[in-house]
């Protein structure tokens, strides 16, 4: 009998002590569901500054006639590849305020991708892009505000509002803008979603090429949001993040991600190169993902 109840207490002990190490190893080691929240998070957060970029892109590229000639509306075309459709350049619509002028354009600039538009790069966009635009992309204090009707990327549906900011002069050979999304909502082609707000400062440092400029995250930037399962998360940077043009995440950088308030995860980018990998680290345990 003594033996019976030696032994039972003896598996009951156990069972605990195998749940306790569960729930440790839980917190310190890097879950299947991590390495999925923190892909998503990657993407989305790369692809709402992907219209980031296309809004400067776009509001560039009109014409010193288009900005302050005599008709209100006009139409424009623009060299960049994500403005394409195949080889086939998209036109954009140009709707002036009445109250622009040529010192100080405002107006709608508007894409429209249809039902399906495949960049030169192979991603596919949908729906409408809207530009809001006050001021040229260089004056300081000039704004874009980015909405979207129906738009999708590689089968994203992204909603929310994304105000930019230009905080520096229109000298400056790298300016600085600040972009805050409100209602940020990413939802996957499986009805899932994701929500995302967020306040980033951002310079853009100028290459040889177009293809060449880069994007640089200033360390005070941060993002909060909710993942597909609905788990909170928290986004802060150790060390600035950069991104180049068309790579679609990250290129250096280390990023801070706290998953339901306690969990925290960094996100190592890498060293410049475009390889798509992420240096993942939780408590000493580090593991290699791969965003696609």
């Amino acid at each position: 009998m003594k033996t019976k109840i030696l032994l039972k207490r003896s598996s009951i002990l156990m069972i605990a002590a195998i749940s306790l190490i569960s729930s440790c190893n839980e917190e310190e080691r890097i879950t299947a569901q991590d390495s999925q929240d923190i892909s998503e998070e990657a993407v989305t957060d790369s692809y709402f500054q992907d219209m980031d970029d296309m809004a400067g892109v776009a509001v560039e590229a009109p014409s010193e006639n288009d900005f302050s000639g005599g008709r209100t509306n006009s139409t424009f075309q623009v060299s960049d590849s994500r403005f394409r459709c195949s080889n086939t350049p998209l036109t954009l619509t140009l709707e002036r305020a009445a109250n622009s002028t040529p010192s100080n354009p405002s107006g709608v600039i508007t894409v429209d991708f249809g039902t399906g538009c495949t960049d030169l790069r192979g991603n596919v966009r949908t729906g409408k892009l809207i530009f809001t635009y006050n001021g040229r992309r260089f004056m300081p204090n000039s704004t874009v505000v980015v909405t979207g009707q129906n738009y999708t990327l590689n089968g994203v549906k992204l909603e929310g509002t994304r105000t930019l900011r230009n905080i520096t002069g229109s000298t400056d050979t790298s300016p600085r803008f600040n972009a805050v999304l409100t209602g940020g909502k990413a939802t996957f082609e499986d009805n899932t979603f994701a929500t995302r707000t967020s306040d980033i400062t951002w310079q853009w440092v100028r290459g040889a090429t177009p293809a060449d400029d880069k994007l640089v995250i200033d360390p005070v930037s941060e993002a909060s949001g909710t993942t597909r399962v609905g788990r909170t998360y928290e986004v802060s940077l150790l060390s600035a993040l950069e991104y180049k043009r068309f790579c679609g995440i990250a290129v250096s950088g280390i990023k801070r991600y706290v998953i339901n308030g306690d969990k925290e995860i960094t996100l190592d980018y890498g060293d410049g190169e475009c390889d798509k990998e992420i240096t993942v680290t939780v408590n000493g345990v580090v593991r290699n993902i791969r965003v696609n």
